[in-house]
């Protein structure tokens, strides 16, 4: 079976038809995911860009060992894997990451890449004598998104915003590759991160007609009281589904594509994101913050040609296993010593039980060494010490802190983080800075 593999950037959840957002337009992905197995429990494992791509594709967690960077030379990769095995990969990106300094061994194993320039500080276009145009004083002062600035002023259709330029190039390797039998097609697009910049047909459906400020596109992680006006604020908001709403478009034109050309009857979509954003949740902006529910659950989508059409699956799925569901729809037994386990079994008519997973662990490294058990959230500071506990189903704002009120189930999901460290073998000294007793 074929797979094309879709992994977006700082997607939320919530901001999905599919998963109750009434207001957001994402028809296109709304539309995959009647006909699809749709997860309603899915988690990041290594929190932020490069850590999470490592998960994909070594199919083991990244932040218990390393922080960002790409996989290490000659680790033991899922392209790696369906080469040795005499199949086909294909990566396409515009996560200009991938080629940055530290990180430039992701695409090694690849059968063939191709890399799309000019998002965010990608310095792609390095004419000093541009002239641009900042659109907050920040922008200004720092100097941090003028390379996407100068890539602006190269657009003059929808077709060059980077979200088209990926979506275009995978329909054109999926036109010239049908031939192919167990290929493997990644389509990393960076967006919806920010700078959020979509054409203005997008956003102009969620912004107000008389709005007058700067405008934040690429806001800072920050305390949202006295960074900008609540008017400018709204403004963040609609620029951040109005692209969305763009990389839906894009998304949904590769599926049309698959769909014309018959190819869905052996093609296995799974489409992914590594986290969210905070959008004024606990009064805080941007990404780097305390790995609440906005920013570490994320959307899974898997259409699989026979199984699961329009079901929701609550099992506890993270990145990890995407190796494993890879490797088995090529016919490919995975290694041993992978943390993940393959999703095709939970589309079957009856999933495994007991739970196919108890826990899921989610991280970043040097800062937050995290566990939920699907109800239960424990937060632990790798910086400060500091242990959170929140019942997600009574308090899915996470605002009640029971960890000084409930010994009993901090206790239980201290135990159960230990386990799951011993598990996958976590350097001792991680659990020693969480001071998790041995058990």
């Amino acid at each position: 079976m074929n797979v094309i593999l879709i992994v977006t950037d700082t997607w939320r959840r919530d901001h999905m038809g599919c998963y109750g957002n009434l207001h957001i337009r994402t028809p296109h992905l709304d539309e995959l995911a009647k006909r699809s197995a749709v997860f309603d429990n899915a988690w990041c494992g290594s929190y932020t860009t490069l850590p999470h791509r490592n998960d994909v594709v070594t199919g083991r967690y990244d932040f218990p060992w390393r922080g960002w960077s790409g996989p290490g030379a000659g680790e033991r990769t899922l392209p790696g894997l369906l080469g040795r095995a005499g199949k086909s990969s294909f990566l396409i990106t515009d996560t200009y990451h991938h080629w940055g300094k530290g990180a430039s061994t992701f695409w090694w194993d690849f059968t063939g890449f191709e890399f799309i320039r000019g998002q965010e500080r990608d310095p792609w276009i390095s004419d000093t004598d541009m002239r641009v145009k900042f659109p907050a004083p920040e922008y200004k002062e720092t100097g941090s998104i003028t390379p996407h600035l100068r890539m602006m002023r190269t657009r003059s259709r929808e077709e060059d915003w980077s979200a088209a330029q990926v979506f275009l190039r995978a329909t054109y390797w999926f036109h010239h590759n049908t031939h192919l039998k167990d290929s493997f097609l990644m389509v990393d697009a960076f967006d919806p991160h920010e700078p959020w910049d979509p054409p203005r047909k997008y956003s102009r459906v969620f912004e107000e007609a008389d709005f007058e400020g700067d405008e934040y596109i690429s806001p800072s992680s920050r305390p949202l009281a006295g960074y900008m006006s609540e008017a400018e604020f709204r403004h963040v908001k609609a620029l951040y589904a109005g692209e969305i709403s763009l990389v839906d478009r894009w998304i949904g034109h590769l599926i049309k594509q698959v769909r014309n050309k018959g190819a869905l009857e052996n093609t296995l979509i799974v489409v992914t994101s590594n986290g969210g954003v905070l959008l004024g949740e606990h009064g805080l902006v941007g990404k780097e913050h305390m790995l609440y529910q906005d920013l570490a659950r994320v959307p899974l989508i898997v259409w699989h040609p026979t199984l699961a059409h329009g079901r929701r699956i609550d099992q506890l799925v993270q990145p990890v296993d995407i190796l494993p569901t890879v490797l088995e729809a090529a016919g490919i037994e995975p290694p041993a010593d992978l943390h993940g386990r393959s999703l095709l079994p939970l589309l079957g008519e009856t999933p495994p039980k007991p739970a196919w997973r108890q826990t899921a662990l989610i991280g970043w490294h040097g800062k937050w060494c995290n566990l939920t058990d699907g109800r239960y959230i424990l937060h632990c500071s790798l910086e400060s010490g500091a242990k959170l506990l929140f019942d997600t189903q009574r308090d899915p704002d996470e605002s009640k802190d029971l960890a000084m009120t409930d010994g009993a189930q901090l206790q239980r999901m201290e135990e159960l983080l230990a386990a799951r460290l011993r598990e996958i073998q976590a350097p001792a000294t991680l659990a020693q800075r969480l001071a998790l007793k041995a058990q």
